[in-house]
């Protein structure tokens, strides 16, 4: 146990260290679960007072939350705050303490299957300096309870193989449950469970499989019937439709489109084969690089693959093995152009504490590799002094990563990272709202509405992106009478912005910089 506490105390004071310095979400996904949560924490239920897509038609504000970003985050945030008051930092809390549990995991795991606390050690501290992870470890997202959650779910999937135990299969299902509240990908899961049974049908001859598979479905159904009868009596289906739309973009920007209607099977059939091919390819390679350098830091790559083949014949190892190429295939091949933009990053976050997992003995064996090749080596010396620099390189590696995010390039303001300057200017574009009498009530039509209403208290919708005409579409839907035009755009807003074009209905009346000196223009809406 007194290794467990000296590991968490060491990632706990890393957390901090990374947490502090954040002063506000910094990006929407992170924007929309404090702004859920806090309308949780008021006592108004899930809720939201934005319209951040038009994925599910939704007509009026406010409306119910967390119909494409799932309910455990923001109810994390929510509870949080309504202990300890509605801010930002509050949010964040739950995910600091959250984030202590992967790196215990991995030191957890790494013990279990070696016996070795110096690979325990080594594993634990992969998880916790995890590179592109630093910054999303602590922020109220679904990056870490996503995680955390996978995490066990996968170890239980193994450990009810191996025993052939129902009622690890059961918390299993619990554990899928709890991911399926935080990503919707989570149900890839419960594919693992047949084809891992499938793969070690050997060390389980003549059992009845069905007590297993119905025990992981009860778990499963325990934690999420509550959420789908919600759903159900919120939208009238017991899963809203918006997440199958995106099956059928032509692009990410089409993500964004008012005019959901468009996106259907026989349009996306239309779009050619050749098309369709090149962005599963394009995707393909996206993922594969988040991998590379996402998940394990390019450099603890090759390590970590050695490791996987030499641990194949683990069933906990096969359990993130087929997570893993299940989660490549869906996301390349399904989920395309949504995985080139974050959710692909968001999801592989369960496979960091395997992956750290498997480095240590593929490190190793490339090291004694090398040194029955040099006769001067010494093995086991070598061995400990490259675990050693990989730790450290992953140390390094992690802190100029936030830094990079953080405080890279320096705000004007050197006392604060430019991290809490992003959205600056929707505080003074508040002030020019303000000037001008314009209720709060009154939505704002914007690249980024959480953040929006989160920076001012004012309700937003946003930019929809398929053409000049929806914006005004959307504006006469939602009665919105402003629009906030900033450096992240529309390709149908680019000559506006960049003053080679102007449109008749939108009028600029204010303008005011971001965080990096770059104009950002309030349009009035007069058409």
């Amino acid at each position: 146990m007194r290794a467990y506490f000296f590991l968490a105390l060491i990632v706990l004071l890393f957390r901090l260290c990374t947490a502090l310095p954040l002063e506000r979400a910094g990006y929407m996904d992170a924007s929309y679960t404090q702004h859920v949560g806090g309308n949780l924490a008021r006592g108004r239920g899930l809720v939201q007072d934005v319209v951040w897509n038009y994925l599910e038609e939704q007509k009026t504000i406010p409306q119910a939350s967390n119909l494409y970003w799932l309910p455990l985050p923001s109810l994390l945030a929510g509870i949080s705050m309504a202990l300890v008051g509605i801010s930002y930092r509050a949010a964040q809390i739950p995910f600091v303490l959250l984030s202590l549990i992967p790196p215990l995991f991995a030191f957890y795991l790494a013990r279990r299957m070696y016996a070795r606390d110096d690979y325990a050690w080594m594993a634990g501290l992969l998880t916790a300096f995890s590179g592109f992870y630093t910054i999303y470890w602590v922020s109220p997202d679904n990056f870490t309870p996503f995680a955390v959650t996978t995490d066990f779910a996968l170890l239980f999937l193994a450990l009810g193989t191996m025993t052939r135990d129902w009622k690890k299969f059961f918390i299993a299902g619990i554990f899928i449950g709890l991911s399926q509240l935080s990503r919707a990908d989570a149900l890839l899961i419960l594919f693992v469970a047949p084809i891992l049974y499938w793969l070690n049908r050997r060390i389980i001859p003549s059992f009845p499989v069905f007590p297993l598979f119905l025990a992981l479905l009860a778990g499963f159904a325990v934690v999420l019937a509550p959420w789908l009868v919600r759903n159900y009596l919120t939208v009238g289906s017991f899963f809203a439709p918006g997440s199958t739309r995106t099956l059928w973009l032509l692009n990410y920007d089409e993500f964004f489109s008012f005019d959901v209607s468009r996106l259907t099977f026989s349009r996306y059939l239309e779009w050619g084969i050749g098309n369709i091919l090149a962005s599963k390819f394009d995707a393909l390679v996206f993922v594969i690089l988040v991998l590379l350098f996402g998940v394990w830091q390019i450099f603890l790559a090759p390590f970590a693959a050695i490791g996987f083949w030499k641990l194949r014949g683990r069933v906990e190892m096969q359990a993130a093995l087929i997570y893993l190429a299940l989660l490549v295939l869906a996301m390349a091949f399904v989920f395309t152009f949504p995985a080139t933009h974050g959710s692909m990053l968001h999801s592989a976050a369960a496979l960091v504490a395997f992956g750290a997992v498997a480095v240590p003995p593929g490190l190793d064996a490339v090291v004694a590799w090398f040194g029955k090749r040099r006769k001067k080596w010494n093995i086991a010396q070598a061995q400990k002094f490259f675990r050693a620099g990989a730790v450290a390189l992953a140390i390094f590696f992690s802190l100029y990563l936030y830094a990079s995010g953080v405080w890279i390039p320096p705000s004007a303001n050197a006392s604060s990272p430019l991290w809490n300057q992003r959205d600056i200017e929707y505080i003074a574009i508040d002030r020019e709202l303000d000037a001008r009498g314009v209720p709060n009530d009154s939505p704002i039509i914007t690249i980024d509405p959480p953040s929006f209403i989160n920076q001012t208290g004012r309700r937003s919708i946003y930019l929809p992106t398929e053409s000049v005409d929806a914006i005004f579409d959307a504006a006469r839907q939602f009665d919105a009478r402003y629009l906030v035009l900033q450096f992240d755009k529309p390709l149908t807003m680019r000559d506006l912005y960049d003053g080679r074009a102007t449109i008749t209905g939108l009028n600029p009346v204010a303008q005011v910089q971001d965080g990096l000196g770059r104009p950002v223009t309030l349009f009035e809406i007069r058409r």
